[in-house]
C-alpha cells in the first residue's frame, strides 16, 4: 500500500473551504490582499451594513501591512450613513485583523443592491387528455392505482 497522501476525498467538502483558495489570486490582483475580508464581510460589519455595502479594494503602502485604505462600494443613498459608521467599521476591522491595519476608508457610490427577480409560477400545460385517468383501471394495487390517477390529473391540468 502506498503511504502517499490522497489528493481527493470520497466525501463532500464545505464550499467555503474550496472557493477561498481558488479566488485568492484573483482577489489579490484586484487589491483585496485579505481575500477573506470579502467572503467574511457580513460577519465583520454585521448583516445590516453588509446588505448595503461591499468591500471593493484594500491597499497598503508599499512593503507595509498597516496604514491601509479600504475602498467600500456603497448602495446609492447609503453613503452618508456609512460615512457616520466609519469609526465602528474601522474598529471591527481592527478586531478582525488583530491590529490597526486600516487607517482610512474611502466610499464609492457605484454599487446598487439588486433584489432577485421573482418570476410568476407558470401553470403546467396539459399534456394528457382528461380521460387519461381510465388508463390505470387495469392496475390491481389500489394505492398504485390512486397514485397513477393523481399523476394523470396533474398532467391533464386538473
Amino acid at each position: 500500500m502506498s503511504t502517499d497522501k490522497r489528493r481527493y476525498s470520497l466525501f463532500p467538502k464545505p464550499l467555503g473551504g474550496i472557493i477561498e483558495p481558488l479566488t485568492r489570486p484573483m482577489l489579490k490582483a484586484q487589491g483585496l490582499a485579505g481575500s477573506r475580508i470579502l467572503t467574511e464581510w457580513e460577519s465583520i460589519v454585521g448583516a445590516k451594513l453588509a446588505k448595503h455595502c461591499v468591500p471593493e479594494k484594500l491597499s497598503f503602502p508599499k512593503g507595509q501591512k498597516t496604514g491601509g485604505t479600504l475602498t467600500i462600494s456603497a448602495e446609492n443613498g447609503f453613503a452618508t450613513e456609512l460615512q457616520h459608521m466609519q469609526p465602528v467599521i474601522m474598529e471591527r476591522l481592527a478586531v478582525y485583523f488583530g491590529y490597526q491595519a486600516i487607517k482610512r476608508i474611502a466610499i464609492s457610490h457605484c454599487w446598487t443592491a439588486t433584489q432577485p427577480a421573482t418570476s410568476p409560477v407558470k401553470k403546467i400545460k396539459p399534456t394528457l387528455k382528461p380521460d387519461s385517468k381510465n388508463l390505470a383501471n387495469d392496475v390491481e394495487d389500489a394505492e398504485l392505482k390512486a397514485a397513477l390517477a393523481s399523476l394523470a390529473d396533474t398532467l391533464a391540468g386538473n
